[in-house]
């Protein structure tokens, strides 16, 4: 994990797009619009100017959107992605 992202914000960041996936796949999309919204202020507010924060807010952003045109799928596949780059983290920042 690279020096400038704390393991408690990654921990957070991952947790949030899991729990959002999750929230979606139950048909609870207004929990998931939640979650979004707390991991992009997380990622606004803990992340270094960085590859990984870009993709993170613009994930939150396409979840948001997918989920306000009736695309739960789409909304799902965004946050595994997110999960996906928070793995690789160590390329990122």
């Amino acid at each position: 994990m690279p020096r400038d992202l704390p393991s408690d914000v990654h921990a957070v960041l991952t947790q949030l797009a899991e729990e959002g996936e999750t929230a979606i796949i139950a048909a609870e999309y207004h929990t998931a619009r939640q979650t979004v919204a707390t991991a992009e202020t997380v990622s606004r507010n803990k992340l270094p100017e960085c590859d990984l924060r870009s993709r993170l807010l613009h994930g939150c952003e396409q979840v948001r959107t997918a989920l306000d045109s009736d695309h739960p799928d789409a909304a799902a596949e965004y946050l595994r992605a997110m999960n996906r780059r928070l793995a690789a983290v160590d390329d990122d920042c």
